[in-house]
């Protein structure tokens, strides 16, 4: 009777553990590179503190979209705006640009045991994150900077606040930014400048540097896809 005990507690056991390895592995979440990732630029300021408060300088007030993971992005976003215009004399700290909330992006992400891909479909919106194809052949797709709160990784729709579903989306805390917000059409970014500018009888050039590698994430369960922030590094010199 022990041995009989001892042996059903292995086999309860066995299963347990079984059914947890399972249930964990039964859904995965990941990041990736996405091929394509172009935002449009709609207004870009310069700022002379960490709020925007005060009169920022507007650089440029253009609608002008850029594939921030090619190579050449940099150059491109750096060229928005000339810089001939900016007042002697003002130590600026930080710039604010203002973006369209659809970004055009293509990515093929692997996620468990697959891939999920970008597939063109028309179904994103404030409320509805991008739900892609699983290891289809990645196709350029807009998709949606979604509101703030918690999706459901098997359909990608919002179910309610942060920590009631899935997968969270807060704007909060961003890694690169310091400051994001999104309303309307518009997402709001606020970056600090790599160093104070103080602007003296030269035009400055506007650098930028960008890091895509992990700007899309998926999750396997039907494929659901919303976009990341990317790193960020601007200077004025």
């Amino acid at each position: 009777m022990v041995i009989l005990v001892n042996n059903m507690k292995k086999i309860f056991l066995i299963l347990l553990f079984s059914f947890l390895f399972l249930n964990k592995g039964y859904t995965a979440e990941a990041t990736g590179q996405p091929t394509e990732y172009e935002v449009t630029m709609k207004k870009v300021e310069l700022c002379e503190n960490a709020t925007c408060s005060g009169t920022p300088f507007v650089l440029g007030t253009r609608s002008m979209p850029a594939d921030i993971a090619s190579a050449s992005a940099g150059a491109d976003v750096g060229s928005y705006a000339p810089t001939t215009g900016i007042p002697v004399g003002v130590t600026y700290t930080h710039l604010r640009v203002t973006l369209d909330r659809t970004f055009n992006i293509t990515a093929d992400i692997s996620v468990g045991s697959g891939t999920c891909t970008t597939d063109g479909g028309d179904n994103a919106g404030a409320t509805q994150m991008t739900v892609g194809t699983a290891d289809g052949t990645a196709v350029s797709e807009a998709m949606y900077l979604v509101n703030a709160g918690s999706y459901g990784g098997g359909d990608g729709t919002r179910d309610g606040d942060v920590g009631s579903s899935d997968l969270d989306i807060s704007y909060d805390s961003p890694s690169s930014a310091i400051s994001m917000s999104v309303s309307g059409d518009d997402a709001v970014m606020i970056y600090a400048l790599t160093d104070s500018y103080r602007k003296t009888l030269r035009a400055p050039v506007i650098r930028i540097k960008f890091d895509t590698s992990t700007a899309v994430g998926v999750e396997d369960t039907a494929c659901t896809m919303w976009i990341n922030e990317p790193s960020v590094s601007i200077s004025l010199n």
